[in-house]
C-alpha cells in the first residue's frame, strides 16, 4: 500500500518531531513526511504541494510572502487535510535573552548592557553574577508576558500546549533553549495531533527511546533570576550540557564575554570546539 505525502512545514522544531511521527506505526504506514524548512525560505515545488495529503505547518504571516499560511493553503487542493502546529518560544528562562543584537548568539541583554558602559569584562561579570534585584527587574512579569503571549499564538490552534507551559514551567525546565521545547512538550504536541489524526497516543517504548535532536545544547539559566523565579532547577552548581562539556552558568557566562572580549560572533562554535571547561581559566 502507498503511503500520502505529508508535509511538514516548520523551523527547527520540525526536526525533533519529524522522529516522533515517522517511529509512530500508524502514522508511518498512512504517511511519508517530506519536510520543508520556513525560517530559511526554503520553497516548496507545486508538484509536492498538489500531491500533498497532509500539510503540518507553523503560521507564518502575510510578510512572509510565498511561504506565509494564507498563500500556502491557497495552493493546496481541496483533498488535503492541514493542521496548523505551535511555533513553540519561551523566554521565561531567560528574561535577559534578545534578539534585537546581532552579533553573537544567544544574545543577553543584561550582559551587552554592563558591557555597553565600558566596564572591565570581570566587573561586567561580577555585577552580572550577584544580580541584585534591581538590575534584573521583572523576570516575573517577563515570563508572565510570554506565556500570555504563547496562549494568544494558539487561541484558534487546534493543538495546543500553552496550558501544559503555564501549568508545569516551574516544576520541570519544559525548555532547552527559547525555541527549543524538551521531551514534556514534544510528547504533548505530537500525542495532541497523532489523536486529531485518529491515531493512538506515543507509545511507552517510543518515549523512551526517542532522543531529542537538541539536547546537545542546553541554555544555561541566571541562578538569580532562577531564584525569583523559583525554579528549582536553576541552580549556580548545575552544570549544563554544552556540546561535549558539561559548564556551570559561570563558566558559560565566562565564554560569552570571552567572545564578545575578542569580536567572536559564533559563540555555538566556540563552546562546541572548546576541548575541555579547563580552557574557560584561560579566557
Amino acid at each position: 500500500m502507498s503511503r500520502s505525502l505529508c508535509i511538514l512545514h516548520a523551523n527547527c522544531q520540525g526536526d525533533a518531531l519529524r522522529p516522533l511521527l515517522e517511529n509512530t506505526t500508524e502514522f508511518n504506514r498512512c504517511f511519508e513526511i517530506r519536510q520543508y524548512t520556513n525560517y530559511t525560505r526554503q520553497l516548496i515545488p507545486d508538484e509536492d504541494l498538489q500531491n500533498c495529503r497532509l500539510f503540518l505547518y507553523q503560521k507564518l504571516d502575510l510578510k512572509w510572502g510565498e511561504l506565509s499560511a494564507e498563500y500556502m493553503l491557497s495552493r493546496l487542493p481541496d483533498s488535503c487535510q492541514h493542521i496548523e502546529i505551535p511555533n513553540l518560544f519561551f523566554k521565561g528562562y531567560w528574561p535577559f535573552w534578545t534578539n534585537a543584537v546581532k552579533c553573537i548568539d544567544f544574545a543577553d541583554s543584561l550582559l551587552e548592557l554592563l558591557l555597553g558602559k565600558g566596564l572591565e569584562p570581570e566587573k561586567a561579570l561580577y555585577l552580572y553574577l550577584r544580580g541584585d534585584a534591581e538590575l534584573l527587574g521583572d523576570v516575573c512579569r517577563t515570563a508572565e508576558e510570554s506565556l500570555e503571549r504563547e496562549e494568544e499564538k494558539e487561541r484558534d490552534s487546534p493543538i495546543r500546549c500553552s496550558a501544559l507551559l503555564r501549568e508545569r514551567w516551574r516544576q520541570e525546565q519544559l525548555f532547552i533553549t527559547v525555541n527549543h521545547p524538551g521531551k514534556t512538550l514534544l510528547f504533548h504536541l505530537t500525542d495532541s495531533l497523532l489523536g486529531f489524526l485518529g491515531f493512538d497516543k506515543l507509545s511507552a517504548t517510543m518515549r523512551r527511546e526517542y532522543r531529542h535532536p537538541h539536547e546537545d545544547f542546553w541554555l544555561p539559566i541566571h541562578p538569580r533570576a532562577g531564584h525569583m523565579l523559583r525554579l528549582p532547577f536553576a541552580s549556580k552548581f548545575r552544570r549544563y550540557q554544552i556540546f561535549s562539556n558539561r559548564l556551570t552558568h559561570q563558566q558559560y557566562t565566562r565564554c560569552y564575554i570571552a567572545c564578545r572580549k575578542h569580536n567572536v560572533n559564533e559563540l555555538l562554535v566556540f563552546l562546541r570546539n572548546m576541548s575541555s571547561p579547563k580552557d574557560i581559566a584561560r579566557l
